[in-house]
């Protein structure tokens, strides 16, 4: 195959637009881009690395993904995640345009950056990044994940070890990892920038990784109807088993209605960083979560590190108009005292 170019034009306002022009290698597929000269200590590898790294310092002093994200972050100090931008998104296929929130741009750019980056926690996704649908909706997410997924189970069922399966544990594993590694890339956001844009972009991406799991038996079976020519015509439709599909799109699981903002109502010296209650959280998915158990993934501290930035540290939580409270862990030496 071919390399793949990508460009994003993103216009803020009435200066001149913010270019991002990805390419994909030819064989690998790999995001082919300049070497940072000098890439800020937030980067570092070793800097609140993510807990299920593979990758070692005397191999990879910084983090693939972070020198990535570097190159977004640097161009959004100054806005705020629910500005309303113009995007135009070009592909060798088509072309896209559309005017939404800053922070749904960034999700969509890093939804093709997080596979090819070099990281071997994402690469499962670079299919998608090849076959990059900017700004898809849960609905194509779905579809696109799946269909993905099965076909890398008929590759695998082709190797000597036959392994491959029509089920989607494995793909389930993959969205737990993803969840991970956001957590961690989050927190290493809080150093690096004091906009909310790239910080909300990264939340909007691991609702996605939380909720999938969740969601993906109900979401199926609403894709069946589309498969009928397929199927038997005497086999019995299955049903919704929950209502939690309907219940997380009401709850602005789509990305051009989800607009988080600190909450409000702080008390002045209040700690901003304890632990979100029980009751903040959606009956809903709190049944959720008691039903899944372990398919669903709970937040991982990063591990701790030798060296910090010595910058002030934001931990500010976020609340949706729904009424969950989205907030970073802080690492254990970040805690105030006596927490």
């Amino acid at each position: 195959m071919n390399s793949v170019h990508i460009i994003y034009r993103i216009k803020l306002n009435e200066g001149a637009p913010e270019v991002f022009d990805f390419q994909l290698g030819e064989q690998t597929f790999d995001l082919i881009s300049e070497k940072v000269s000098e890439p800020p200590p937030w980067t570092r590898l070793d800097y609140r690395q993510c807990s299920h790294c593979p990758l070692s310092l005397e191999e990879h002093s910084h983090c693939p993904l972070a020198l990535q994200l570097h190159n977004i972050v640097d161009r959004f100090h100054d806005t705020r995640s629910i500005d309303e931008v113009e995007v135009e998104i070009t592909t060798e296929e088509r072309q896209i345009t559309q005017r939404t929130a800053l922070q749904r741009v960034i999700a969509s750019m890093l939804d093709l950056i997080y596979p090819i980056c070099g990281c071997p926690k994402t690469a499962f996704m670079k299919p998608l990044a090849r076959f990059h649908l900017p700004l898809c909706s849960e609905e194509e997410t779905i579809f696109r994940v799946t269909g993905m997924y099965l076909l890398a189970q008929y590759f695998l069922s082709r190797t000597p070890s036959r392994k491959g399966r029509i089920e989607f544990d494995g793909l389930t594993d993959i969205y737990n990892d993803l969840h991970t590694l956001n957590t961690a890339v989050a927190s290493r956001l809080q150093s690096a920038t004091q906009s909310d844009s790239s910080k909300n972009a990264i939340t909007l991406l691991d609702m996605y990784s939380t909720l999938v799991p969740l969601l993906l038996e109900d979401e199926l079976v609403e894709m069946r109807g589309f498969f009928q020519a397929y199927l038997p015509e005497d086999v019995e439709t299955p049903q919704v088993m929950t209502n939690y599909l309907e219940r997380a799109k009401a709850f602005s699981l789509d990305l051009d209605n989800l607009k988080l903002a600190p909450i409000e109502g702080e008390e002045e010296g209040e700690d901003a960083t304890q632990e979100a209650a029980p009751d903040d959280m959606p009956e809903w998915l709190k049944e959720a979560k008691g039903i899944m158990g372990p398919y669903l993934p709970t937040n991982i501290a990063p591990k701790k590190v030798s060296s910090d930035i010595g910058k002030p540290k934001d931990n500010t939580p976020f609340r949706t108009s729904d009424g969950l409270t989205l907030e970073l862990t802080p690492l254990d030496d970040e805690k105030p005292a006596g927490k």
